[in-house]
């Protein structure tokens, strides 16, 4: 793993590439948004007196701005620039997040997380756009690749962290969103603003980026992180409820979970170059989904920490694949005065999903209990599985070229 990485940073000469340095750590701090909160949902629970059905309405709040936000930045960045996007969003994100340590109130904490949303929303889609703008097509899958590897260090570190700071008091966490504030003046004076050809024609743009955001391989390429938001946010709002409840797992070795989930998450994405030259993206998801499926029936059945240590350890290596492959299938399905557009789109769909995972799993655990919630999540990416393997198999899921589908029908 560590000589992949390296190898990596090597193609990319990261040490010298201020731009991915600022791109990557921008990453990072995204990451932060959920990976600090899962592991002190528990703690967050017994000092606001919440339900614990409803202890999902914290991640929901966070993700449900994004609805609305998500269509709106990358046409944004398409047609006006990355720069601006990227620090206003800093500083909102970390502004909010830093703002609720000084907070003892629910409401107060569903409306600052819901404002620390909407600075997600502008991070998100511009971390991989801008690795995109520049990389070159050869660097771009590695670039992807490494960019899930430094956001599993994050993870490996943060939800440990975040356990330890929880048991002070449940705020003591949201003191290290003041990193982004920090970050944000480093974009703004560091990071260029890519040199690329912008659309000239606002309304011609939006109806490329329809017709490109509807071609069935760009819907399934959307499905693909919608499902695995859609899954991860409903495993890990319970998983730590569930080690507690369940197994009697304290909350500090709780995070220790998502550690393992990191180090499996960090194997494959470094290995996803060497992958991507063997294998076909798709192909390679297919897998990964597939493995996250049968991970989540055997959680269901989980009798102590070190089942669960497995079962997160190859849920961790399967979202290293998902992760940076689907964001290069992603980014390589459209031309650059396009690519803010399309990602944008596929956020619509992510957020969509991120904010009704919660939701649907606080239902199915009302009705019956958390390891029907983890049973029902596995049998979903199953279904998934089976339906892009028939779409695969029957070739409706072939790339078209970028000049093909960047160019409107003639009306004739």
């Amino acid at each position: 793993m560590l000589r992949s990485a390296l190898r990596g940073i090597q193609t990319l000469k990261l040490r010298h590439n201020t731009n991915l340095q600022l791109i990557y750590s921008s990453s990072v701090i995204m990451i932060m948004g959920t990976s600090l909160i899962y592991p002190i949902l528990p703690v967050i629970r017994e000092s606001l007196h919440i339900p614990k059905a409803q202890i999902g309405l914290v991640l929901s709040a966070f993700a449900f701005p994004s609805i609305f936000i998500a269509p709106l930045v990358g046409p944004i960045a398409d047609l006006r620039g990355r720069k601006l996007v990227l620090v206003m969003s800093l500083l909102l994100y970390g502004a909010a997040g830093l703002a609720i340590y000084f907070i003892e109130d629910l409401a107060w904490l569903l409306i600052l997380r819901a404002v620390q949303g909407v600075g997600f929303s502008g991070i998100m889609p511009m971390v991989v756009i801008l690795i995109g703008d520049c990389c070159t097509k050869e660097q771009e899958t590695t670039a992807q690749g490494m960019k899930v590897f430094f956001d599993r260090i994050g993870l490996l570190v943060f939800p440990g962290l975040a356990g330890m700071l929880g048991a002070l008091a449940w705020q003591t966490p949201f003191l290290l969103y003041g990193l982004a504030l920090l970050l944000a003046v480093g974009v703004m004076r560091w990071l260029p603003e890519p040199d690329m050809l912008r659309h000239a024609r606002p309304r011609l743009y939006f109806k490329e980026v329809v017709a490109l955001s509807l071609r069935l391989r760009c819907l399934t390429i959307f499905s693909m992180s919608s499902l695995r938001f859609f899954l991860d946010f409903a495993f890990f709002t319970y998983l730590p409820i569930f080690a507690l409840d369940a197994l009697g797992i304290p909350v500090a070795k709780g995070g220790f979970l998502f550690s393992v989930y990191a180090l499996g998450a960090m194997v494959t994405s470094s290995q996803l170059g060497n992958l991507a030259l063997r294998y076909d993206k798709v192909h390679l998801v297919i897998l990964a989904f597939s493995t996250q499926g049968v991970c989540l029936l055997a959680a269901s059945a989980a009798t102590s920490i070190w089942w669960l240590v497995a079962v997160m350890l190859f849920y961790g290596l399967a979202n290293g694949l998902i992760s940076p492959a689907q964001s290069s299938l992603l980014v390589q399905s459209a031309p650059g005065k396009l690519r803010g557009g399309l990602v944008s789109a596929d956020r619509l769909f992510q957020n969509l999903a991120k904010s009704a995972s919660p939701l649907i799993a606080g239902l199915i655990l009302m009705a019956s209990n958390v390891q029907t919630v983890f049973r029902s999540l596995g049998a979903i990416a199953l279904v998934w599985v089976v339906v892009v393997v028939v779409l695969q198999t029957r070739g409706y899921l072939q790339p078209a070229p970028i000049a093909a589908v960047a160019t409107p029908p003639s009306p004739n």
